[in-house]
């Protein structure tokens, strides 16, 4: 029984950058320390490539053409979608992917639609509504165009609304570009988002940082990592954080890539929390298929499970299946 649960172990430890999936960008981070992109693993990477990164830059959806997705995530649920090409635009429809301002969603059904198109300047707007029949209501657009190496975008928070009788009600906006030079990525991004209570809006609460990513070649490891600085002001309480993420990954053999992540928060100040976490993941891959899990308990194991590490005490907290054509 031991050897068996170690090969499945071994099984786990792999990913690739070809899938996307919120286990692969649990692994990986989004370079931010959860600032703006959130922190479950469904919004992308300010400081790697990712299929994911659709959500806050559209227009990366471009260089994306048939694949579709559907995952299990211990905390945020079930969710799927594809992308695929149509009438000479990339387009793609997400269900259930948790939205990254949704104070107020509870267990709302969401809706992400992405389009993007190529007029010699790659382009892409995006549409994130909430399904419910009545409250919760969310409703975020987003749009974003890569011009040579630099890749701006804005995201606008039409309504979070809980609607309830004293109805407490978000609105914001997200701004900042990526650079590319050479191996290194630089990037910077604001966010602005004020709360309305019973009619009366109350201050902004602002975030605003910069950091810089690299991707490193080191044999036949390669390294991602990223140092960067956030700051909270506003409304919210302030502080800041210098967070770290740094993503190693080795081919093991031509379906076997194994992969682990870092992040630690280097330095805290005010109301931010020193953090850190290590995680393993990966990727089974099947032809033109995947398999990609992160290995962590699950965040429903009763207590008599928490220090079990077998199927009963959620050894996969994250699995998804992608699949491109």
């Amino acid at each position: 029984m031991t050897k068996r649960i170690v090969a499945v172990v071994a099984l786990c430890l792999v990913s690739s950058s070809a899938f996307a999936s919120q286990a692969k960008n649990i692994v990986t981070g989004g370079g931010d320390g959860g600032s703006i992109l959130g922190g479950t693993g469904m919004y992308g990477s300010f400081y790697t490539n990712d299929e994911y990164n659709i959500f806050w830059n559209p227009s990366f959806i471009n260089g994306q053409k048939n694949w579709a997705i559907i995952e299990n995530g211990s905390t945020a649920g079930t969710s799927g979608g594809f992308v695929t090409e149509m009438g000479g635009f990339n387009v793609g429809a997400f269900l259930n992917r948790p939205a990254a301002a949704g104070a107020t969603l509870g267990s709302a059904q969401m809706l992400d639609l992405v389009i993007g198109g190529d007029m010699g300047a790659k382009w892409g707007i995006g549409l994130t509504r909430s399904l419910s029949n009545g409250a919760p209501n969310f409703t975020q657009v987003n749009a974003g165009v890569t011009v040579g190496e630099f890749e701006p975008f804005v995201n606008y928070l039409l309504k979070d609304s809980d609607g309830a009788a004293t109805e407490t009600k978000f609105t914001g906006m997200t701004v900042g570009t990526r650079y590319h030079y050479q191996e290194w990525t630089p990037y910077v991004a604001y966010q602005t988002a004020k709360a309305t209570v019973a009619g009366v809006a109350g201050d902004a609460a602002t975030t605003w940082g910069l950091g810089l990513g690299r991707e490193a070649k080191l044999g036949d490891i390669t390294m991602n990592y990223a140092l960067s600085y956030w700051r909270d002001g506003g409304s919210n309480p302030k502080g800041s954080v210098v967070p770290v993420n740094m993503t190693f990954s080795a081919p093991a053999a031509s379906w076997l890539t194994l992969r682990a992540g870092f992040a630690h928060n280097l330095f805290t100040r005010g109301a931010r929390a020193a953090n850190t976490a290590t995680t393993l993941g990966g990727t089974i891959h099947m032809g033109k298929a995947g398999v990609d899990m992160v290995v962590g308990q699950n965040a429903t194991a009763t207590p008599a499970d928490a220090n079990s590490f077998g199927f009963d005490g959620g050894l996969f907290a994250n699995v998804g299946l992608t699949y491109k054509w």
